[in-house]
């Protein structure tokens, strides 16, 4: 996603420094050594440690090349942080002119992530709706077999289930406990873990009864299915589920 001025990659949006000397009309090179300089003061400034507290700023400047009549050239992709200590020192009624320009480029390109990022969010919530009745639907049909089988406290495996998807992904401590709401304050990528969680979870739980496994059996499998899928998304917090 890209504008005139800055790009969104990754989530972080960025203008590079030979669209900021062109706006500007500054040589690039000049740009290039108005960067350095601003990159060696930060480092200065943090490495002061005998009188002055470390700082740490959210600042992004990341050097990458292009090609032009055969020769590679570098340039600057900086975040609105960096970009911003960059033109401080730029003057005149020019550079506020286009300094609001590059203003307003950030900003209709936050309001589009936060956009594209609330509908993704929202889809992905309506999804997870439904899963969320296959899996209570399938965890009763679970509960049953496991009562069949002459367990007393099958019951339990409703919150027992639910729990063990939310360890595994780390969302919740061993003993925390939730409401009803929990789920509606995941962001969206924690989200889409859990969906996935749940889906391999419910799949493991009918195998288990197609298979006619004893239901501590099943359960035991499911969540071996799904520490493996935190394994892999290299979810840090597997360990305190396993323990």
């Amino acid at each position: 996603m890209k504008n005139e001025l800055v790009e969104a990659k990754r989530g972080e949006i960025l203008c590079d420094s030979r669209t900021v000397a062109k706006k500007f009309s500054k040589q690039h090179k000049h740009v290039l050594e108005k960067i350095d300089k601003i990159k060696k003061d930060l480092k200065n400034l943090t490495d002061e440690t005998s009188t002055t507290k470390k700082i740490k700023f959210p600042l992004l400047f990341t050097e990458k090349t292009y090609l032009s009549r055969g020769q590679t050239y570098k340039y600057i992709e900086m975040n609105k942080p960096a970009y911003t200590l960059l033109v401080m020192e730029f003057s005149g009624k020019k550079s506020f002119q286009i300094k609001m320009l590059f203003n307003d480029a950030f900003y209709q390109m936050e309001q589009a992530l936060l956009r594209q990022s609330n509908l993704e969010w929202k889809q992905e919530r309506e999804q997870g709706k439904q899963i969320r009745i296959v899996l209570t639907d399938e965890i009763k049909i679970f509960v049953d077999y496991a009562i069949s089988q002459g367990s007393q406290n099958a019951k339990r495996y409703y919150t027992t289930i639910t729990q063990m998807n939310y360890k595994a992904l780390g969302l919740i401590e061993a003993s925390e406990k939730i409401d009803k709401q929990f789920r509606n304050t995941l962001d969206i990528m924690d989200l889409h873990n859990l969906l996935s969680a749940e889906m391999i979870a419910r799949k493991a739980l009918l195998s288990g009864i197609n298979q006619k496994l004893h239901y501590k059996d099943i359960f035991q499998l499911a969540k071996q299915r799904v520490l493996q899928f935190a394994d892999i998304i290299l979810i840090p917090n597997v360990k305190a589920l396993k323990e």
